[in-house]
């Protein structure tokens, strides 16, 4: 294996590792993107009861869900960028 392989490997072992997005988190991560659930839920393509369950523990997001938060939270332009717009000129995302 080259240099390269092997550090593009590590690249993906440490990407693959995604926190667990337990109800504080999820709750963080919406005040952070400044969203309701029903906004938090168009972002996530999911239900708004399936926020709910998240935010209150009755569920845990699948790994998907998770990894899309993680990219939500480290790269919160991104949000602007999906719904197609520009971001506020005070900074705030949607």
């Amino acid at each position: 294996m080259t240099n390269t392989e092997n550090t593009a490997l590590q690249m993906i072992a440490e990407a693959a590792r995604c926190p667990d997005y337990g109800p504080d988190m999820v709750k963080a991560l919406m005040k952070k993107l400044d969203m309701n659930e029903k906004g938090f839920a168009l972002l996530m393509n999911v239900a708004p009861s399936t926020v709910r369950l998240w935010t209150s523990g009755a569920a845990q997001p699948c790994g998907t869900a998770k990894r899309l938060m993680q990219i939500y939270e480290t790269g919160p332009e991104i949000v602007s960028k999906i719904a197609g717009g520009q971001p506020p000129a005070d900074g705030r995302n949607l």
